[in-house]
């Protein structure tokens, strides 16, 4: 599962570990399906109506044709799901279900965030689903004709990366697009033997079925509906965005594919149903999988808090009554300025005028009408047709300003490493940008004016961004909008709509099939404007700059616009377009004109009120925290959501936090002895508690552009030959064996499933029901039930060759071990579950064995070349105060500041700058690594140290919160191991832990 493969110039990384959890929280609620389970034949047959006056007869006719739809089938019945959906909640940290959602129909939710993969996810759930269970029908449901663009896209470039993963496991796949032209195609969807994918859009199967063609019968299939043929495999079905499907005539809809199971995908569900797998925007940040966001602020000084009035006029009919045009809040949260009627004295505040808060404090004193004015409190003397405040033109020129030199900058150090940089524009209007132009070409809008002019200003101030980017300004932008079609003979035009519109989806289709073209460097556009927030389906992982050049007032609009350039940058390499997950690289500016401050508190407001506890402590926040042993030591098993919410309660009783998660003043964890007094069962758990508690602030998400700076390489450095010695000796590769005792392995694995849990044996629920098929549809009647036991009545999985492809035991060895559990009745009872538990002991044992037992052998060639090193180093890259230490010496490093993870890495790295036997230290990049049994490692820190004035010694350093082996993961052990091993290997002996009070130096 570890293969990387490129497809069409895009590289799929197969080995994602949240990608996976993902993958096999879905899976792992089917556990115990018998992979053979008798595939559903269906046999359709026909009844033709007759009407006769007011009365419908029914005539039987013989079998004109028989169709077999192989589907899916489920025999587990719902407690079984329901404990597997448990326990795989438990797993995840999230809240553990007491019963499922609804009995009658199994849906299942999968949220996460936006940027981090989603389509992948549930493209390679299906291949995993198919694989372990032989579901073969997949129907994917989407909310609009851009959404259904982009999955196909996403097919077409997965494509050669699936057939890599699963082509040797035999597993082939078709994937079509539904369309009522072609609506005879689900004839071979239904008959096929191999994985079918189709995709459709919502709006295919729901609304009058007198104008849907899939409700309507068809002589090519035999006088069927397409809806019968679907309805006939009982597809899994797959939701993107099902938010914009929650209407009772989309359910409805839902409902007449009859799902043998629905897969839920988003990552802002409106209505929760049985989750099976979160990552929110809090995780996605916390493990690196979406750019940082980075606020740069555009502001008139000393009048940013002035909000839009306009005087339009003063009348005296029936009383005093200025007329003022106003920002007002409309129901949904939005903005739009409104005239308005207001009355001496009134605040411009009140909901029954502007329901705005930005205008608190402002009154008017006085009015006139000959001259026409008003006498604002906070300002003053108003006159008719003159305007205060808002965004004016002043400051959105400020904006795109600043865009143009945000991007230069980027471009400047990315593109030496094949990264083109985009930068979107959101405008409040088409006239904006097409003036009373017709077209990208001859568009002379307000903001193309703007951004012709300031680019060739910023530019001409570098040779350097002459040289990137020499063509002309229109060349390199472009907007995208809605198109209305003309009538004969006459132009279409471009249109402003909601976003929502059948015009829209015109625009995003061009969007979705220009989405690798703006990637290319061929290709001129880097600047990209549109009219509405390009909704969900279209985002590039090179938007590097978001501009907004209108008010942000929607709900979820900051989160939205957000999502359009969260994902990870890519870079085109020789094998095509890779991932980077750099910090330095990986950041997204948004450009806003409100503060900093301002927009970190509306964005939190915004997950808030989506139920997302971002830069809180949420009730799942320590779910992750390994479980301890009876021993003490720490396991590779988590605490789960039961034991994260009593910690949670914990330190809400003792006012470390307060009811929304909020962390209150008295968690001061740097004070001389703190403690947060933990229950004695929760004692072990208190570092990791203080650090997770310690990371819950809106600032580690969203950070002001103004707390950015560039660190300055140590050139002098590279050209010190003692460097150059010091670099070659610590970067040396090797290579690795594992030697295993055999016997070992076999009593520990026997001992280990000795003593695992129960498995309880298979379960069918046989329901036997009548199946009468009208021209009208097929229709199902319930004759009865029960349930039995499977033990014995199905063949059986070759569990030794699954074993041998999980572990690379052999088969000698596996027999060993699973004789002498004395457990393979359990094996016959529930062949699934067995195995399961069999492959993750096994592979637990071994991995402890392992690395007893590897042995490293130093081989040519380095990690990571010197060269490298340097040409990373002088590519400019801004990195932010609070992650950095500033060096008292400067000379000591290869940069002026050193980046740090943790509190640790902080206070080591001023030890070591303080220290005068220290005459060389860094912090190794993340691109240092060392292969070892148990995945690749990334040592912290490289030290020269001098004893005796004279002697250098050559030190790697791991940088942890406790020396007590028992207080760390096992992998963390095992890979600490292994790096002890290498670094001996090539002759770098001082290779230790260093930990608060014991740094080893």
């Amino acid at each position: 599962m570890g293969d990387n493969t490129a497809s069409n110039g895009f590289k799929f990384d197969a080995s994602q570990p949240y990608q996976l959890d993902a993958i096999n929280s879905v899976v792992d609620l089917f556990d115990g399906q018998p992979k053979d389970a008798e595939k559903l034949e269906t046999t359709l047959r026909g009844q033709v109506a007759a009407v006769d006056g007011t009365e419908n007869v029914a005539l039987d006719l013989d079998l004109s044709q028989e169709v077999g739809a192989v589907g899916n089938r489920l025999v587990l019945d719902n407690d079984t799901v329901l404990a597997n959906l448990q326990r795989v909640q438990d797993r995840t940290g999230l809240e553990v279900a007491s019963k499922l959602f609804d009995d009658s129909a199994l849906d299942f939710d999968i949220e996460m965030e936006t940027g981090t993969g989603k389509t992948y996810v549930y493209l390679r759930t299906i291949f995993e689903l198919a694989e372990k269970y032989n579901f073969t029908k997949f129907v994917i449901l989407v909310p609009s004709v851009a959404i259904r663009e982009g999955v196909n896209t996403s097919i077409r470039l997965m494509r050669s990366h699936f057939e890599n993963l699963y082509k040797k496991r035999n597993i082939t796949f078709d994937s079509s697009v539904y369309s009522g032209k072609t609506a005879e195609e689900v004839q071979s969807f239904a008959t096929s033997t191999n994985v079918q994918i189709m995709v459709m859009t919502i709006d295919s199967i729901r609304g009058n079925a007198a104008t849907r063609i899939i409700h309507q019968t068809r002589d090519k299939l035999n006088g069927l509906k397409p809806i019968d043929y679907l309805k006939a495999t009982r597809p899994v079905v797959i939701m993107d965005e099902p938010q914009n499907m929650e209407s009772l005539l989309s359910q409805s809809a839902v409902s007449e594919l009859d799902p043998v199971f629905t897969l839920r995908y988003s990552a802002t569900h409106k209505k929760l149903r049985n989750v099976v797998y979160r990552l929110d925007p809090v995780d996605a940040h916390d493990l690196g999988l979406v750019k940082q966001i980075v606020v740069a602020d555009v502001q008139q000084q000393g009048a940013d808090a002035t909000p839009y009035i306009k005087l339009v006029e003063v009348k005296n009919d029936k009383g005093w009554v200025a007329r003022l045009e106003l920002s007002c809040r409309k129901a949904d949260g939005s903005l739009e300025r409104r005239v308005v009627n207001v009355k001496q004295n009134q605040e411009l505040s009140d909901p029954r005028l502007t329901n705005n808060a930005s205008y608190d404090g402002w009154r008017v004193n006085e009015m006139s009408i000959e001259p026409a004015y008003v006498d604002l409190t906070l300002h003053g003397y108003l006159y008719q047709g003159e305007s205060i405040g808002g965004s004016s033109g002043a400051i959105y020129k400020e904006m795109i300003r600043e865009t143009i030199k945000e991007h230069l900058r980027k471009e400047t150090q990315l593109s030496a490493k094949g990264i083109k940089v985009l930068s979107l524009f959101f405008i409040d209007k088409v006239e904006s940008f097409l003036g009373d132009g017709s077209n990208n070409n001859d568009a002379n809008g307000q903001f193309v004016q703007w951004f012709d002019e300031l680019f060739r200003e910023e530019r001409a101030k570098s040779p350097q961004w002459q040289e990137l980017l020499p063509q002309d300004p229109a060349e390199l932008r472009r907007g995208y909008f809605s198109v209305l079609k003309g009538k004969k003979g006459a132009a279409d035009k471009f249109q402003d709509t909601s976003g929502t519109t059948k015009a829209d989806d015109d625009a995003y289709e061009l969007i979705m099939q220009q989405k690798e073209r703006l990637l290319d460097e061929n290709e001129p556009t880097r600047f990209v404007f549109s009219h509405s927030a390009l909704r969900e389906g279209w985002d590039n992982p090179n938007v590097f700059q978001i501009c907004t050049l209108r008010e942000m007032g929607a709900e979820t609009e900051r989160r939205q616009t957000l999502g359009r350039g969260l994902r990870l940058p890519v870079a085109r390499s020789e094998d095509g377009y890779e991932r980077v997950a750099d910090r330095g690289i990986a950041t997204l500016t948004v450009v806003a004109n409100e503060s900093y401050k301002q927009f970190a508190d509306a964005l939190q407001k915004e997950y808030k009120d989506a139920g997302v506890e971002i830069g809180r402590v949420r009730k799942a926040e320590f779910s992750k925290i390994p479980l301890q042993n009876p021993d003490g030591a720490l396991t590779d098993e988590n605490l789960g959501y039961e034991g994260s919410v009593s910690i949670w309660e914990h330190l809400l009783a003792q006012r470390f936090i307060n009811k929304d998660g909020a962390v209150q003043p008295k968690f001061q964890p740097n004070t001389v002895d703190f403690s947060l007094n933990m229950p004695a069962d929760f004692i072990w758990t208190e570092p990791f508690v203080i650090e997770l508690v310690s990371r819950a602030n809106i600032g580690k998400y969203v950070k002001p552009k103004s707390k950015r700076y560039p660190r300055k390489l140590n050139k002098e450095l590279f050209a010190n030959p003692e460097f150059e010695i010091f670099w070659e000796t610590i970067s040396r590769r090797t290579t690795y064996r594992v030697e295993v005792e055999r016997d070992k392995i076999i009593e520990n694995s026997v001992k280990a499933i000795k003593e695992a849990p129960d498995i309880d044996p298979l379960r069918i629920q046989v329901t036997r029901a009548g199946v009468k098929v009208l021209r009208g549809g097929a229709k199902g009647q319930e004759l009865g039930s029960r349930q039995q036991e499977l033990r014995g009545s199905y063949d059986l999985p070759d569990i030794i060759g699954e074993l041998q492809e999980a572990t690379s035991l052999t088969r000698k060895t596996i027999v060993d071990v699973l004789v002498g559990s004395g457990r393979l009745d359990d094996f016959i009872a529930n062949p699934n579950d067995f195995i399961a538990m069999a492959k993750r002991i096994m592979q637990t044992e071994l991995a402890k064995l392992v690395v007893d037992g590897v042995q490293y052998e130093k081989i040519a060639g380095s990690v990571y070349e010197l060269r490298e090193l340097r040409k990373d180093g002088e590519e400019e890259k801004e990195r932010f105060l609070d992650q950095m230490y500033k060096l008292e010496n400067a000379d000591k490093s290869n940069f002026d500041y050193v980046v740090y993870d943790s509190n640790p890495e902080h206070q080591f790295a001023e030890l070591l700058d303080s220290r005068e036997d220290i005459k060389f230290f860094m912090k190794l990049p993340d691109k240092f690594k060392v292969d070892t049994p148990v995945g690749p490692y990334n040592p912290d820190w490289a030290i020269v140290k001098h004893e005796d004035g004279e002697e250098r010694v050559y030190m790697i350093r791991e940088t942890k919160s406790t020396d007590d082996e028992i207080k760390r993961r096992p992998t963390e052990n095992a890979k600490i191991k292994s790096a002890r091993e290498h670094f001996k290997a090539i002759g770098v002996d001082n290779y230790t832990v260093s930990v608060p009070g014991n740094w080893r130096i």
